[in-house]
């Protein structure tokens, strides 16, 4: 198995004759058990710009499901917009806030499926492939041929080294993961929103629950009156399902956590920090879905803290407040997205 070790910062020399920032490893420690080192004259890398994700087959083959997420969207938007009568102010402003839930909701979505969540950059693999000592350092990803940095891993599905990644998921056709996390997030929290506000303003004014069915009084054909129904035990699940299930990836943001990784302490560095990791550091834009400046870092290294005696203590930082992901061994370094 792979054993944390107590790391402490130390300068070396590599085959190459660069600097190299690691960490002190006890002779016991397996050459298996492998950090993300880097050369200490190398900065750190560079955080990517907005790129849209690269498509393969089987994101073609899964492309349909665009099409079902504006289906479900279509089934709450004709009897709440174009069937219901909106007479007073308070039904009027009721659409108005539909539709800003909406539009915000159908942002999130696309920003999800078009947003490359990010991959190794070619200048940190280069710099530890033209390094013999680093080499040895870094897990070298046998489907992709890429050194891999701390918290990435390989997706079997898009077939690519993915940072951070949290998993693949079929309904935004892409993987989540350092870039595009924030996305989804989003698009977990305004799904909740916009069904919630449809359950609570059309049901109450629209519904007969006795008979599970629309009032009489809108005379709408039995076809109108199915697609009612339909959309609100629709919103009813999703909206169930996504108090759960959105609380969850929101917890994960909060302590930095990742669905492959689990329960990760290390890189618990505080809600605020945590959150700006997934969010960027603009407040303006947290619940925005707009890329602003991205994610705070680089995806390849991470603040992080250790564990001593049960209580949390920091391990430092180096250059734009990045700790080095040299101290921490990388002890998912072979999981992969199944």
């Amino acid at each position: 198995g792979r054993a944390m070790m107590q790391p402490t910062a130390v300068a070396g020399s590599s085959a190459e004759g660069d600097e190299v920032v690691g960490v002190a490893v006890a002779p016991a420690i397996p050459t298996n058990s492998l950090c993300s080192f880097q050369p200490a004259r190398m900065p750190p890398a560079r955080p990517a710009d907005c790129q849209c994700s690269p498509c393969n087959r089987y994101r073609v083959l899964m492309s349909p499901m665009f099409g079902v997420v504006c289906g479900l969207i279509a089934i709450n938007y004709a009897p709440y917009v174009l069937w219901a009568p909106r007479t007073t102010i308070s039904s009027m402003i009721e659409v108005v806030v539909f539709h800003i839930l909406l539009a915000l909701l159908f942002a999130s979505y696309c920003q999800t499926v078009f947003t490359d969540a990010g991959t190794v950059p070619a200048r940190w693999h280069e710099a530890i492939a033209n390094d013999a000592d680093l080499c040895l350092r870094h897990r070298l990803c046998p489907k992709s041929g890429l050194h891999r940095p701390l918290r990435s891993h390989f997706c079997s599905v898009t077939k690519r080294v993915v940072l951070n990644m949290d998993h693949f998921c079929p309904w935004v056709v892409n993987t989540v993961g350092f870039y595009n996390r924030k996305f989804f997030t989003l698009f977990l929290i305004y799904t909740l929103l916009t069904t919630a506000w449809v359950i609570l303003t059309f049901v109450p004014r629209f519904m007969d629950l006795d008979l599970l069915m629309v009032h009489r009084s809108l005379r709408w054909s039995p076809g109108r009156s199915m697609v009612a129904l339909m959309a609100m035990l629709t919103d009813g699940t999703l909206a169930l399902m996504l108090v759960f299930f959105g609380g969850f990836h929101v917890r994960m943001v909060l302590l930095n956590e990742t669905t492959i990784e689990g329960y990760s302490p290390h890189f618990d560095v505080g809600a605020r920090r945590n959150w700006e990791q997934v969010f960027g550091e603009n407040p303006w834009l947290w619940f925005v879905p707009l890329w602003g400046s991205g994610p705070a870092g680089n995806g390849v290294q991470w603040p992080m803290q250790r564990i001593v005696s049960g209580r949390r203590s920091s391990l430092g930082s180096v250059e734009d407040g990045l700790a080095d992901s040299a101290k921490l061994l990388d002890l998912h370094s072979s999981s992969e997205e199944e």
